[in-house]
């Protein structure tokens, strides 16, 4: 991001600060599809990525007199959205354990329901593609793929975020991509290097 686009930034965060409610909904409208996708290839659940989303830009206005703009404001931004996504994972799965269903399949990605409106045609198409895909991989495989290839974090960036080691990151990462691999040239062929996907 340029210089001149993140002093544009925070001057419409200084405005937030000053009490102007446009403000925060323009750092809204700049973020939650960038936002969105992130926690959506997480939890694979339209639904929950909204209701995540949600929750991050809530936790980022009450926060926001604690953000320290001497740095960026998307890492700061992208932290509390991938805390919040891993707690409400971590909720999620502590309330699957007293599920009767076990024909549960909420955390299924539902792509008949709109996306809210954020997608155009074809980000659903693609949406569609690593579907097939990332739902075949565990859910600690994916999370962490997601960090390191979509997201660009560092290994030890990755650890921190998820309280696991640097090993057991490159491990989950290397598995990942192997499946990934094989996966998605059911869709795209032998292009694996391509602009579409790069694993």
């Amino acid at each position: 991001m340029s210089l001149a686009q993140e002093k544009e930034i925070k001057r419409y965060i200084q405005k937030s600060l000053d009490g102007d409610p446009k403000a925060f909904e323009w750092i809204v409208r700049k973020y939650q599809k960038r936002l969105y996708y992130t926690i959506l290839q997480i939890v694979m659940n339209h639904e929950d990525a909204s209701d995540i989303l949600q929750d991050t830009f809530v936790k980022a206005y009450t926060k926001l007199s604690t953000y320290d703009q001497a740095f960026p404001f998307y890492p700061w931004l992208y932290r509390i959205a991938i805390n919040t996504t891993i707690n409400f994972k971590k909720q999620k799965n502590r309330n699957r354990l007293y599920s009767l269903n076990d024909n549960d399949n909420n955390h299924k990605l539902d792509l008949s329901k709109p996306a809210n409106q954020i997608f155009d045609a074809e980000e659903q198409e693609l949406i569609k593609d690593l579907k097939k895909a990332l739902e075949k991989i565990p859910n600690e495989q994916r999370m962490v793929f997601v960090l390191r290839v979509r997201e660009g974090l560092s290994y030890q960036e990755i650890s921190e975020h998820l309280q696991i080691s640097m090993g057991t990151v490159m491990s989950r990462l290397a598995r990942a991509r192997n499946k990934l691999r094989v996966l998605l040239k059911e869709y795209v062929g032998n292009n694996l290097n391509g602009a579409k996907y790069e694993l």
